[in-house]
């Protein structure tokens, strides 16, 4: 994979720099809270404002399908793309091939780019803090704009 930052756009670049920043804190606030987390969404508005919409984890008697709670939040930003310029959502998942659990970070802006970033962490047996690897950067699928 090329470097994305080789085609991008200054403002892709800055944009996806914040969301990936806060996006990646967040999760790993919720991590350290609950041990787990369900997919949520970050955004930046056309007008260049974060916009922290899931800054929060919401709390449910039962735990939600993951896959309904992408779909909602894919729909959910399908509808408004055209009040935001970028997107990220994070989600707690599994390596598939490597049986590592890790935060993946999905990075989309209206200028075209989608990308990946994977942190891969253990948990430290002995007093129970996550180990982060470094993360890892592959190429996105565009759901949004496309």
């Amino acid at each position: 994979m090329s470097n994305w930052r080789d085609t991008a756009s200054e403002e892709v670049q800055d944009d996806f720099d914040r969301l990936a920043e806060v996006t990646l804190a967040a999760a790993r606030s919720f991590l350290d809270l609950e041990g787990s987390f369900i997919p949520f969404p970050m955004a930046i508005k056309t007008d260049g404002v974060l916009a922290p919409i899931g800054s929060e984890q919401p709390v449910t008697p039962t735990a939600p399908d993951i896959d309904e709670v992408m779909d909602g939040l894919v729909g959910l930003f399908r509808e408004r793309r055209g009040s935001i310029r970028a997107l990220a959502i994070g989600a707690d998942v599994l390596i598939p091939g490597e049986m590592m659990d890790a935060i993946e970070v999905r990075l989309e802006h209206r200028d075209g780019i989608a990308i990946r970033i994977l942190v891969p962490y253990t948990i430290d047996s002995l007093d129970d803090t996550y180990l982060y690897d470094e993360p890892r950067i592959q190429d996105g699928d565009r759901i949004i704009w496309d």
